[in-house]
């Protein structure tokens, strides 16, 4: 039920998601220079969404050795990337439309990109073990996602819970999941806790 939720909140935002989320989706563009990538190195962001991070990895790719990969369980979100992979003639982009809790790709990736999409996840501790599962030998796995807004007093209530009412949830424990999964992680926070970014190595 959670699922089908989320897929039918992203069937109308789906064409309002460009022109609204950069006033909330801060730190992206960290995120994706934490990941360290070569230029031919073999990218999959999971919860791609309409692409909004692409050009962030892209531009640190080789286009003609180095690959992308946007995984998505909503086929309108999709759709919003597809036009705008042809509209910038990327030829190095792949799209997928799948759960991430139950992916199987088939292949391993030496960068892996969760950017506010694992809070939205129903069954996430399973979205973190197929990530794991995917991502090659030394690769590293980042996580840019709300944090639990520790520090913004009666004002970090108010947040959590117009988030939930999109679909986010902040409360769960993220972190100790990452933790449990990956060797070595690095956990920090931004603004008081309005954001984490994880960096977990394989």
């Amino acid at each position: 039920m959670a699922r089908s939720a989320v897929q039918g909140f992203y069937r109308y935002h789906a064409y309002i998601y460009d022109w609204t989320r950069w006033t909330i989706l801060h730190g992206r563009k960290r995120a994706v220079a934490r990941l360290e990538l070569e230029p031919d190195s073999d990218v999959l962001e999971v919860g791609c969404g309409t692409g909004l991070n692409f050009r962030y990895v892209l531009e640190r790719l080789d286009p003609a050795r180095g690959r992308l990969v946007g995984l998505d369980f909503s086929g309108d979100m999709l759709r919003q990337a597809r036009k705008r992979i042809a509209a910038r003639g990327w030829r190095n982009v792949e799209l997928v439309e799948a759960d991430a809790a139950r992916m199987d790709l088939g292949r391993r990736f030496h960068g892996i990109l969760f950017a506010y999409s694992l809070t939205m996840i129903p069954d996430w501790p399973a979205a973190i073990e197929r990530a794991a599962a995917h991502l090659a030998p030394g690769g590293r796995l980042v996580v840019l996602d709300f944090s639990r807004f520790a520090a913004w007093g009666p004002l970090g209530a108010l947040m959590r819970g117009w988030l939930r009412l999109n679909h986010v949830e902040t409360l769960r424990p993220y972190e100790d999941k990452l933790r449990a999964t990956f060797p070595r992680v690095d956990v920090s926070y931004w603004l008081g806790g309005y954001n984490f970014t994880a960096v977990c190595q394989a």
